[in-house]
């Protein structure tokens, strides 16, 4: 028996969406007829408890455990315990976090991890499930008499269409809330290709999926969708690909099969600000299509530059402006804390927000994720102070030990600017945070806030 487990996150919010890597592996364990349980402790904390007891009744041979940056120090813990409880259970950890850092995590794991897969990792579960040498599985990393081992490097999956469809009848879809806006529930989220080609100094996304970009066959792709809302009566998906809008004709196959299809279904997807056009955003529209997300990141050309986005501000207004015109809302993500990042680039980034006016909108402190360039290049810096991975939370709040690098603007500085920007996009809020610090007598706050605001208003 094989368990699979998502670990806590140290953000201790109901997450949106069902692991879906997790679900992928149970799904390729159970088409070789291994038994699979998927355990979401992410979501139903109240199991925690109850590990012990299910490892117990349970006694599973293999324990996998996925995992981001701030799920990874609960994966440790329930590492450890198994071991403790089981020593001769094999413990798996992949994911974003693992793959990118796959020696450390071996190391740091104190004896709780045997096996890491880095990158894909369908069928290097499997294979290990199987009972395959180690050191004829491509991909993974190992401890042997002390010495950490790696195999050679995997290939990525070509042909996406090969894989099942995620096991998801293993976990309670209709208890997770949904990611981004919604118009409808219950709503999911499904991938309809894997990586990116782009290399932006903050993404880690490549520790996984690779540059490259896969794509399954659109019928595929239209066919889950139908599953989705015949199985589990979805009536909203989101496409969590990196970049659903990089290959036009795809895109467009996929909307006239929807089309014919007559689904009744709306969704959303993720896309960059340069890979639209009016004819794509006009058939994603007739297809169901409500939002697109938008990496808008900054309204200035040098922190865009500085950050490898291969983008320009021209383009992000003129995304904005088909998009608005096609009848689609969008959203768009922004980031503080960049590369060099100043006062005054900051001032440009909320200028442009102010200027398009996203629907939804939401700004981000630049953290320098595990398997970016931005880990790699300030890998030091990063780990001066660093209390532990628990640290790494993107929505930084006051005290905060998130690193932040690249730029000489402090996390506190950040935090100002982040509600400056808010308040910028949302005039009520504005006033609201102004008589707030009036009536408490935080004159030098309120002040801070009309300084600013003056100069915002400044071309």
């Amino acid at each position: 028996m094989i368990l699979l487990i998502n670990p806590p996150s140290a953000i201790k919010d109901i997450p949106d969406i069902p692991p879906l890597g997790l679900a992928y592996l149970a799904s390729v364990l159970r088409n070789s007829n291994f038994e699979v349980v998927v355990l979401d402790l992410d979501l139903e904390r109240e199991r925690l408890a109850e590990l012990p007891r299910l490892l117990a009744d349970w006694r599973p041979n293999i324990v996998g455990l996925g995992g981001l940056t701030l799920q990874i120090e609960n994966a440790f813990k329930i590492a450890r315990e198994v071991k403790e409880r089981l020593p001769r259970t094999m413990v798996v950890v992949g994911g974003p976090h693992a793959s990118a850092l796959p020696e450390d995590t071996i190391h740091e794991s104190l004896g709780g991890v045997d096996v890491v897969v880095a990158g894909e990792g369908e069928y290097a579960m499997l294979a290990l499930a199987q009972g395959r040498a180690w050191d004829e599985i491509p991909g993974i990393y190992y401890r042997q008499d002390n010495v950490i081992q790696r195999t050679a490097s995997p290939s990525p999956i070509a042909n996406l269409d090969e894989l099942p469809l995620p096991a998801r009848d293993l976990l309670p879809m209709h208890r997770y809330r949904g990611w981004g806006p919604l118009r409808k529930r219950p709503t999911t989220h499904l991938i309809a290709s894997r990586g990116c080609p782009f290399d932006c100094a903050y993404c880690s996304e490549k520790a996984v999926f690779s540059r490259g970009h896969r794509r399954r066959n659109p019928l595929r792709v239209v066919d889950e969708i139908e599953h989705l809302v015949d199985r589990f009566g979805m009536r909203e998906v989101s496409f969590y690909d990196d970049l659903f809008t990089l290959h036009k004709n795809f895109v467009l196959a996929v909307c006239q099969e929807m089309i014919r299809r007559r689904l009744r279904i709306e969704w959303k997807a993720l896309s960059r600000v340069d890979t639209i056009d009016r004819e794509m955003l006009q058939a994603m529209r007739e297809a169901g299509c409500w939002l697109i997300s938008y990496g808008f990141e900054s309204g200035s050309q040098q922190i865009l530059d500085n950050i490898r986005k291969k983008q320009t501000v021209a383009q992000c207004r003129e995304a904005a402006r088909l998009t608005r015109a096609a009848g689609i809302r969008f959203f768009g993500f922004f980031m503080i804390g960049n590369i060099g990042e100043t006062e005054s680039t900051i001032f440009d980034t909320l200028r442009l927000a102010r200027d398009i006016h996203p629907d939804y909108w939401q700004f981000t402190i630049t953290r320098p994720d595990p398997g970016s360039f931005l880990y790699h290049a300030y890998r030091d810096e990063i780990h001066v102070g660093m209390s532990s991975w628990d640290d790494y939370y993107a929505f930084a709040r006051e005290n905060s030990r998130m690193p932040v690098v690249g730029t000489d603007l402090s996390v506190d500085q950040l935090l100002r600017y982040k509600e400056l920007a808010y308040m910028s996009l949302a005039p009520t809020h504005f006033i609201r945070r102004l008589v707030t610090h009036l009536v408490a007598g935080r004159w030098g706050r309120a002040g801070e806030l009309l300084s600013w605001t003056a100069r915002l208003n400044k071309r």
